[in-house]
């Protein structure tokens, strides 16, 4: 078994297509012929700066797939990431024309992300008729059958396998960090003066969209950074991404002037501005969201050299509180404040912190 085909549900340079493109290197590197197929832009891949050693193809050329490897022979195993509707499709299409083992990676808890998006619990789909899903969501029914019919699963968190066939075969796979990217280094104090901070701020980064499935949570870290400036104590968010749902109140607006919008940002850029935080927040609680997902950020965060505050679910479960992060068991308006409050205070668990998150990010996050 050589050929490898690994299916990205989504473009360059989003976080799960950069964890392919770091799987596909590696496999490459292990002796497998790897090509990675993306749903629309397969020129996407030069948006990133590492090369791929790896050949790329888009889902409308699926029928020439097998022209793409070393020796002209279809994939022996597709991996493709998520049972997401267009995924699923791409993949039973070339089903029609090549025999192959699939592996189908899980990242969410898909019925609950798909439930929240479309403001409708999961357990109404069956009874609702009509129901319209966007094919980059997985459909209830479609996306069961189409596990049931895979010879394995990859997690990148242990409790999605509860939500899997207990006879299938699966392993537990956390996501890498690119440590050449994300790594310890000094402040840019002339990246920080750009923003126009005043001296001594007290600095907080977050990186990522906002979508209605963490709308919530976000917002509660908004509410944290006005709740310190109402402090008399000057704190600044400076955040990437979009917001694809409203986040504040108009009475809540007010906190904006405390909040540096970037919106979208190169991926090599991401390294130099989270370095500018005095500490790094994943805001949320457990919950059936939460426990069944990793956010790509928290492994970037460790890797900064940067204490991080975390709630107290999915890899924090692996984590030692006051050791390689900071634990509560939820992370809102209410406990940020004084957490930050802590960690400034206290130089030798800041120092702790530091080195046990960046223990465990060359021990687990390889």
């Amino acid at each position: 078994m050589r050929n490898i085909l690994l299916v990205s549900h989504s473009d360059f340079p989003t976080n799960s297509a950069v964890h392919v493109h770091h799987f596909a290197n590696e496999l490459v590197k292990m002796g497998m012929d790897c090509v990675v197929a993306v749903p629309k832009d397969k020129n996407s891949i030069h948006s990133l700066k590492h090369p791929n050693l790896y050949k790329v193809t888009q889902y409308d050329e699926g029928k020439n797939i097998k022209d793409l490897f070393d020796h002209k022979q279809p994939p022996d195993l597709v991996h493709c990431w998520t049972p997401r509707e267009h995924v699923r499709i791409y993949c039973e299409q070339l089903s029609q024309h090549y025999n192959f083992l699939l592996v189908v990676p899980l990242e969410d808890n898909e019925e609950v992300v798909a439930a929240r998006l479309l403001q409708n619990p999961s357990n109404q789909w069956e009874a609702t008729q009509g129901i319209k899903m966007s094919s980059c969501l997985s459909h209830p029914r479609n996306s069961k059958e189409f596990l049931r019919h895979a010879n394995g699963v990859t997690l990148i968190i242990d409790t999605l396998r509860q939500l899997i066939p207990p006879s299938l075969p699966c392993i537990t796979v956390f996501p890498g960090v690119d440590t050449s990217q994300f790594y310890p280094r000094s402040k840019n104090y002339q990246l920080l003066s750009h923003f126009y901070l005043p001296p001594h701020a007290t600095v907080v980064c977050y990186t990522g969209n906002v979508y209605s499935t963490n709308v919530a949570e976000v917002r509660s870290l908004y509410l944290a950074i006005g709740k310190r400036n109402q402090q008399g104590k000057p704190t600044y968010l400076i955040r990437t991404g979009f917001d694809y749902t409203p986040l504040l109140t108009p009475q809540e607006n007010w906190i904006r002037q405390y909040v540096i919008e970037l919106g979208w940002v190169e991926r090599e850029k991401i390294p130099e501005i989270l370095a500018l935080a005095d500490v790094l927040i994943q805001p949320g609680k457990s919950d059936g969201f939460n426990d069944y997902r990793l956010p790509s950020k928290i492994p970037e965060f460790l890797a900064m050299g940067i204490p991080v505050i975390l709630p107290y679910t999915n890899i924090a479960k692996f984590l030692t509180h006051g050791e390689n992060a900071f634990i509560l068991p939820v992370v809102d308006e209410k406990t940020i404040p004084p957490a930050i409050d802590l960690l400034l205070n206290n130089p030798s668990l800041r120092h702790r912190l530091i080195k046990g998150g960046l223990e465990f990010v060359h021990s687990h996050l390889n």
